[in-house]
């Protein structure tokens, strides 16, 4: 999307002042006895991300109660919503009679404080429970009109409200804080979470449990221009030079540092949110801790990149990193003899009337590859190191027992899920990590052991991988090409051939790459099933830029420079169509409509994804380390 010339009528940390005086006859005679003469200002001033709120409260108040409300929260999202553009509404409604339940998402856009809470007021008076704080809290209260989103529940971004979809409508959300009146002059200043908050803030006090509302102010939606975002937009059209990748990498390092969940009393702290929804201008699902880990290896790449040096404080990104590691580290399963021992939880999978904690046993590898072994070799805290070998050492013995390691134990339930989907192919990749980094032969051939195990039941000989196999009945599910899938099992091969170069891996890595070459689009892209015209299919942002940077390996791996034509123009596709439009929580991303747009919720909802980000960011890396070589010959 283009930004036009108007640059200059916006200016990025533009003060924006809201004056309001109600006089005493504005309030109920209630008022007027508390408030004795006087009358109440507010005063509301926002620079970036940085919320000035003064205000002069009469005499006669000894405290008094500010409240927040964001315009995100108007309306409130809802996981039952359809997308206008869903070429299937019938179908995605018909998912939703699986149960009564839906899913509805207040916002908190601004900085939780101590002291401060949340309210949600219905627009009638509700029946039946409801649930608040998930996918951690799962105890349910009693509806009531008005209901308290308590401050140890409450997250940044998106908060889960669980209830029945047959329940009224949200009429407002709002955070409120009490305050005692120590000078009639009050200052405050409260810390936005984005730099285009709009919303209301209000001044309440109590007179026999009913409030009144004594000032109010309004912060209007104000367009906000980067500048970043403008030089980028205008390189488009143009040759890939290194000043464009510069640019764009500079782009993507800043789209995963808006995306960190820095509040600190979250369970998933240091997390990244793995999608960004732009329907609902909101950051959601801090709880997918995998879907993080590829911003690790591509920042802590980054970082040697001088341009990158000068642009960001290199400390500062290491630290980021690490405390994404730490938020992985601190869930690894270390319940002995649990039979998910030494594995991750990778994400809390939601559903629209469900949440279920996933124990990686077959997708903690790409944790180890992508975060905590460049981790390691980053900060040299043997911690990484360790958990890492702990959980391929558990993963080892795990081998012995099944046919094909098992996707995942779900955890709440006390079973291993029946269905493995081709996606686990990926976890070699955290075997050649730790081979590469000890040289230690246990973890090549536990890498060998799973990787052939799963092969036998996946692996076609056309290079294609079926979508899944049920281990309890025999049952394989044939593959359905979608881009995304098939790109983890690539993952997977590519791992092995680091460890065993110029093997059967490598040659079904190149059959599978056949198709991908075969089906790419024109533009350089690839469909979410990969051999349907886009034109009937929606175009994978998150599938492309991981081919772009399997090509990339491919070309690495063989020095054919056909695989690195592909690569080229997958990431040609992803530069051409990097996100530099109005909404600045989405600049620099890449986004999408898909069925699988935020993965098991709103479908086909245009969204950025936290592991695309990642995987563009080192595809960019790769072009880079490309264009160095050739300029060295």
């Amino acid at each position: 999307m283009s930004i036009t010339a108007k640059t200059n009528q916006f200016l990025k940390n533009v003060t924006l002042i809201v004056f309001v005086i109600l006089s005493t006859s504005a309030f109920s005679q209630d008022y007027q006895a508390l408030s004795g003469n006087g009358d109440a200002k507010l005063q509301l001033t926002k620079n970036s991300k940085q919320l000035l709120v003064e205000a002069y409260i009469p005499k006669g108040i000894t405290e008094f109660e500010i409240r927040i409300e964001s315009d995100r929260n108007n309306p409130v999202s809802s996981a039952r919503e359809i997308y206008h553009n869903d070429p299937n509404p019938e179908g995605t409604a018909k998912n939703f009679q699986k149960s009564p339940l839906d899913t509805r998402y207040p916002v908190v856009d601004v900085e939780l404080e101590q002291g401060m809470d949340g309210v949600c007021v219905f627009e009638k008076e509700p029946t039946g429970d409801y649930i608040f704080g998930g996918p951690y809290y799962r105890e349910s209260s009693p509806l009531k009109k008005e209901i308290v989103l308590p401050s140890y529940k409450l997250e940044h971004w998106e908060n889960s409200l669980m209830l029945d979809h047959t329940t009224p409508k949200i009429e407002k959300v709002y955070l409120r804080k009490t305050f005692p009146v120590i000078l009639r002059e009050f200052t405050h200043s409260f810390r936005l979470l984005s730099e285009d908050w709009s919303g209301k803030v209000s001044i309440v006090i109590y007179n026999d449990n009913k409030a009144i509302e004594i000032a109010s102010a309004l912060i209007e939606n104000s367009p906000i221009v980067s500048k970043k975002a403008v030089e980028v937009e205008k390189m488009k059209g143009g040759p890939v030079s290194r000043e464009r990748l510069i640019a764009a990498l500079d782009l993507v390092i800043a789209d995963g540092l808006r995306r960190q969940n820095n509040n600190t009393s979250s369970p998933t702290y240091g997390s990244l949110y793995a999608f960004y929804d732009m329907e609902a201008k909101l950051h959601r699902t801090s709880y997918w801790n995998w879907a993080s880990t590829q911003y690790v290896k591509m920042v802590l790449d980054a970082i040697n990149i001088p341009e990158i040096q000068k642009l960001y404080n290199t400390q500062d990104l290491i630290e980021s990193a690490d405390k994404i590691g730490r938020n992985i580290l601190k869930y690894q399963l270390k319940e002995e003899g649990h039979p998910g021992e030494g594995s991750f939880l990778v994400i809390w999978m939601r559903r629209f009337h469900s949440y279920s904690k996933w124990i990686g046993t077959s997708d903690s590898g790409v944790m180890i590859r992508w975060a905590l072994m460049p981790l390691f070799q980053a900060t040299r805290d043997s911690t990484y190191l360790e958990a890492s070998k702990y959980w391929c050492l558990q993963k080892d013995e795990m081998l012995d027992k099944f046919e094909v390691l098992p996707h995942f134990y779900r955890y709440d339930d006390n079973r291993f899920n029946e269905k493995i989907l081709d996606e686990t192919g990926w976890d070699p990749e955290g075997h050649a990590a730790l081979y590469e980094a000890t040289g230690d032969e246990r973890f090549r051939e536990s890498g060998k052991r799973f990787m052939d195990k799963h092969m036998k039941v996946f692996q076609r000989e056309d290079g294609l991988w079926h979508r899944a196999y049920n281990w309890t009945t025999k049952e394989t599910i044939e593959t359905m090409r979608m881009t995304r899938g098939l790109g983890w099992a690539m993952e997977g091969l590519l791992a092995m051939n680091r460890m065993y170069p110029d093997t059967i891996y490598l040659e079904y890595a190149e059959k599978m790459a056949k198709h991908l070459q075969e089906n790419q689009n024109a533009d350089g892209s690839w469909s979410f099933i990969f051999n349907k015209d886009p034109k009937e299919e929606s175009i994978t942002e998150k599938g492309t830029p991981l081919w772009s940077l399997l090509f990339y390996q491919l070309y690495e791996a063989t020095g054919k420079k056909d695989y690195l034509k592909t690569a080229r123009r997958a990431l040609l596709w992803c530069l051409e169509n990097q996100y530099t439009g109005p909404d600045p929580e989405a600049v620099g991303g890449l986004v999408g409509s898909t069925s699988h747009s935020m993965v098991g919720i709103r479908e086909y909802f245009p969204s950025s994804c936290a592991y695309t980000t990642g995987f563009f960011g080192m595809a960019i890396l790769e072009e880079l380390k490309v264009l160095a070589e050739d300029g060295n010959k």
